[in-house]
């Protein structure tokens, strides 16, 4: 019968190192969250010879993957570490008209949950007044922002330094989701409103709060139509937060069999991954297939490792190249160390 279970399909590994150990006894000796790649007997590895993924775990025992038959490999890749972009939204272009309020709208999407139904939309206002100019409208529409975020969760206290069209020094009050500040001077003067990373840390649950960044549009009632510029956020390859997600649903499910017995009561497990880390990753893809029947079970092995910066992927490639010893050469493409 084909298999039926997440756990059984697809396993995961994060490791802290790839010393690449030449036996058993090697990895036992290592540190804790060694990775290493052996042949079925725990032996040095070899071309076209069955191979396991092998972890020391932070209790000091071993966790082992499948034992892959190099034939029934379909794929096998690296995927190399991409940093996730916020999102800005610029307002330029402002004109000044005398006694004409001006208003921003910033519109978040699935706030709070991942419902595409809710939306939050906080405005600022600033009713300009003779003698202002596009720098006098963006300080007032930056002060009602900040205030206007000032209470949202989790609460900050913290204050950002804001230097308005007289070069006076204010504190604004900062939040964890957007900065709000303004380029250039005078007519000149632009509105910028920057996503932050701050909340995703402060929020970030693997299991009941995944949202990894903010989906969200900016407008504005302004008497002369401005420019708007947006730039949307991606959300990167490899980052802590995803890596954590998947390891609370992959290696979570085969090695914490008990993590929801207690359910509504359920302690909060603690795995591997690092939230604010980054990671690389390299990708197996296999099959098996039952005896006397036809069907093929299509299977994965997803490990990742430290990225912290180029020159370090040396580490990830030692990984690499034994699998391209054991696969053949050139099977997994070697990451960039420069």
């Amino acid at each position: 019968m084909a298999l039926a279970a997440q756990k059984q399909v697809r396993q995961l590994y994060v490791g802290s190192d790839f010393p690449q150990h030449a036996n058993v006894g090697a990895l036992k000796a290592g540190a804790n969250g060694d990775l290493a790649l052996l042949s079925q007997d725990g032996s040095a590895i070899g071309a076209g010879k069955k191979f396991s993924l092998l972890k020391k775990s932070n209790n000091g025992g071993l966790l082992t993957s499948d034992i892959v038959d190099p034939s029934k490999v379909s794929f096998a890749r690296s995927v190399a570490y991409q940093a996730p972009v916020l999102g800005v939204a610029t307002i330029s272009g402002i004109t000044a008209n005398a006694n004409t309020l001006y208003t921003v709208e910033l519109i978040i999407s699935q706030f709070g949950s991942l419902s595409a139904e809710n939306e939050y939309v906080k405005k600022a206002f600033y009713k300009a007044k003779t003698g202002d100019d596009a720098e006098n409208i963006v300080d007032g529409l930056v002060k009602s922002l900040s205030r206007n975020f000032k209470r949202e969760e989790p609460i900050t206290n913290e204050t950002v330094a804001y230097t308005d069209a007289a070069a006076v020094v204010t504190q604004e009050a900062s939040n964890v989701y957007f900065s709000f500040t303004k380029t250039g001077t005078g007519a000149s003067a632009a509105l910028v409103i920057t996503e932050k990373a701050d909340w995703a840390d402060a929020s970030f649950n693997a299991n009941k709060m995944t949202r990894q960044q903010l989906d969200f549009t900016v407008g504005a009632s302004f008497s002369t139509l401005p420019t708007i510029v947006q730039t949307g956020g991606t959300p990167g390859v490899g980052t802590g937060k995803q890596v954590a997600e998947m390891e609370f649903f992959l290696k979570g499910e085969r090695n914490d069999y008990l993590r929801g017995a207690g359910y509504p009561h359920n302690f909060e497990g603690k795995y591997d991954a690092d939230v604010t880390g980054k990671y690389n990753a390299i990708e197996i893809g296999y099959f098996e297939e039952g005896r006397d029947e036809a069907k093929k079970s299509n299977k994965g092995i997803t490990i990742y490792l430290p990225f912290t910066d180029l020159a370090s992927n040396t580490t990830a490639n030692l990984l690499i190249a034994d699998l391209n010893t054991i696969l053949g050469a050139g099977s997994v493409d070697a990451l960039a160390t420069s």
